[in-house]
């Protein structure tokens, strides 16, 4: 009985690890795509600024992995 406890017990730190881990994930995606859509929109406000026309490609929506090209008029 006393095995049994111990392997709960295991098995109860590893699920808390794990848990842990996903946040820690799931807040590091969210930060990099925060801060990719910030980059976006401040290149595109100032390609607007200086009269060009903003071309832009996103890869991936959970990351905001993109391509962003400005061009003259």
């Amino acid at each position: 009985m006393k095995i049994t406890i111990l392997k709960n017990k295991y098995f109860t730190g590893v699920l808390w690890i794990i848990v842990i881990a996903l946040f820690g994930v799931s807040f590091l995606i969210h930060i990099y795509s925060y801060f990719n859509t910030k980059e976006i929109n401040s290149a595109s406000s100032q390609c607007y600024k200086n009269g060009g026309e903003v071309k832009l490609k996103i890869y991936n929506n959970l990351t905001s992995d993109y391509y962003f090209e400005c061009k003259k008029k």
